[in-house]
């Protein structure tokens, strides 16, 4: 039998009966995914530090014996099919070493994690036990987990793994909805540096632009918030063009008057202001080189001023 008729075999799980799944760390991720999951699979059980937290994440998922657990007492744990980790990415792999050692774990389960940043290597117990591993990884904000049960289906998530574990994986989460693509091992901490950047740091960007708009004199708490529209249309510009064609503004006319203005309006600012915006400013610089619209010159003169910006961070002395 070729190893992918062996990993099909595997993926399905026995199919007569009904998968069980259990998770550990059943915090947004794991309480969002468990609950999407729990017509497909049984939801066996719902493992958290406290007994308060486990209860809280069974009555949201509406599945599963809570059970409260430390470190060191994970003998306790009933047999799943599939085991789920979402606990925060630096206890991974010291859980998933203790889950492994516990005897919980058979030949051919599967043992995933959710994390962005690290891949299922982290799970270096696994092989010589015949346990399938793998990480998935979904494009999604969990921040209000109720909204996300209604908004999951067409999220985007990154997989990596064992045959075996990934196509089983893929099949399950097909059925609520997940559009699967696959992400080498060695390459998840970039992948993640990216959906930090457009999530994570993209809050702080708005939060940034919202602050300068204050200190500027104008009220951001006003009914039509005056950046809300202009935010909008710029992600839908780029979305549905290209870098190229939704930059538009003054280092991409190459107004070089314009930016100093701005980088002089900043002198008073927090550092941080300043920094953020000649850094982002320096990435537009390169975008607008392609556009064709400002001249090399005009650009270079932008460069600059936004490169000395940028080393205008005070000594730190203790």
């Amino acid at each position: 039998m070729s190893e992918h008729m062996q990993a099909a075999n595997s993926a399905d799980f026995r199919h007569s009966k009904t998968l069980t799944l259990s998770c550990i760390g059943a915090g947004h991720v794991g309480s969002t995914l468990c609950s999407l999951l729990s017509p497909h699979v049984q939801i066996n059980q719902i493992i958290n530090r406290t007994d308060g937290s486990a209860g809280q994440a069974v009555k949201f998922i509406g599945a599963g014996e809570a059970v409260s657990i430390n470190d060191q007492s994970y003998a306790g744990l009933r047999c799943a099919d599939i085991w789920m980790l979402t606990c925060p990415d630096d206890q991974l792999q010291c859980v998933g070493d203790a889950l492994l050692s516990s005897g919980a774990l058979q030949s051919d389960n599967i043992l995933f994690h959710c994390s962005g940043a690290t891949s299922s290597t982290i799970f270096t117990k696994a092989e010589e036990m015949g346990v399938k591993v793998a990480s998935l990884h979904p494009v999604h904000s969990f921040a209000n987990p109720k909204s996300s049960l209604q908004s999951f289906a067409g999220t985007a998530c990154a997989i990596e793994g064992d045959i075996a574990a990934t196509l089983g994986l893929s099949r399950l989460f097909e059925k609520i909805g997940a559009n699967l693509f696959p992400i080498d091992s060695d390459k998840k901490s970039l992948y993640h540096a990216s959906t930090v950047m457009a999530c994570n740091n993209l809050v702080s960007l708005l939060e940034l632009s919202k602050l300068m708009l204050n200190q500027s004199g104008v009220d951001s708490k006003v009914p039509h918030n005056p950046l809300q529209a202009l935010v909008q249309q710029t992600l839908n510009n780029y979305f549905d063009t290209d870098a190229q064609s939704a930059l538009t503004g003054p280092i991409s006319r190459g107004d070089v008057n314009t930016i100093e203005t701005h980088l002089t309006a900043l002198d008073g600012a927090p550092t941080a202001w300043q920094q953020v915006y000649a850094g982002l400013g320096s990435i537009a610089v390169d975008i607008s080189t392609t556009q064709g619209k400002a001249s090399s010159e005009d650009l270079e003169k932008i460069s600059e001023l936004l490169k000395a910006a940028t080393k205008t961070i005070p000594d730190i002395k203790g």
